[in-house]
């Protein structure tokens, strides 16, 4: 669980319930149906969240949208009918659809059924994953997935310790591997945390790492920070732990590309304006 993860609501493996304030019409429904978590306060619902079971009553008689699930569970049929209304959409843009997360191969036999199905359906499949699971969940998504966007956070283990709660051995094991049974189909994303890894030193600790696989990637791409998230994480119920509200200036990041194209001459660096 990396300190800045952009999407909270997906930590559980479980739905969790959303509380947005300001839709929240103090109709009392939730109260009702859950005294325990949930109480009236003056012109305040308060949502009390310890304990709670997470399992939606307050979120089906929310009649205002206030209390939401943040997901739900889908068969594959179900979710191969959503994928195939964008069909279109999918051929006049050229792109696709993509499984992302939380970490979406920690349900790898799901994902490896429905992407193959995407696939038989001419649809262009890709995976977001930070590679953090068993290479048996990777090794079968190998011939179903055309594109795999892997993160790579920080080169250090002990800073990917500190920040994510693991180190990164397994992920760079994975790594090395997956760059070297199908580097081509390999886009590596560095995520840029203000004062985490985004110096000249880190830039060159990246490229000690990668320079030592034995094939190259097909590009790194250099994600700027942003601050987002902040809301997702108060409707969420959780403490957002802020790196600043700015993002890298375009000239900044364009010198953390050029540092890492100087150790990496050989692959493309490239980050989206």
């Amino acid at each position: 669980r990396c300190r800045w993860c952009h999407n909270p609501e997906t930590l559980s493996p479980l739905p969790d319930i959303l509380y947005v304030q300001n839709k929240c019409i103090h109709c009392g429904r939730c109260v009702q149906v859950c005294p325990v978590h949930h109480q009236i306060h003056g012109s305040d619902m308060i949502f009390l969240r310890d304990g709670c079971s997470r399992c939606g009553q307050c979120a089906s008689v929310c009649p205002s949208g206030a209390l939401t699930p943040s997901g739900r569970n889908y068969t594959e049929d179900e979710l191969m009918k959503e994928l195939l209304k964008d069909r279109h959409y999918y051929q006049i843009s050229g792109g696709g659809i993509t499984l992302s997360g939380g970490e979406c191969l920690l349900q790898a036999e799901f994902a490896e059924s429905l992407l193959r199905r995407c696939q038989s359906e001419g649809i262009h499949t890709a995976v977001e994953t930070a590679l953090f699971v068993p290479w048996k969940n990777i090794e079968r998504i190998l011939p179903v997935c055309d594109l795999f966007m892997a993160d790579f956070k920080l080169a250090d283990p002990e800073k990917h310790l500190e920040y994510t709660g693991q180190d990164n051995s397994l992920i760079l094991q994975n790594l090395q591997r997956l760059i070297e049974t199908a580097g081509g189909s390999v886009l590596i994303r560095i995520p840029l945390i203000p004062g985490v890894n985004d110096s000249a030193a880190d830039m060159k600790a990246f490229a000690s790492v990668l320079r030592g696989f034995g094939k190259r990637p097909k590009g790194i791409e250099l994600l700027r920070y942003n601050a987002l998230a902040e809301g997702k994480y108060r409707i969420a119920g959780m403490r957002y732990e802020s790196f600043g509200q700015e993002a890298q200036s375009a000239g900044y990041t364009a010198l953390l590309r050029d540092e890492l194209k100087k150790y990496l001459p050989d692959t493309d660096v490239f980050f989206a304006e």
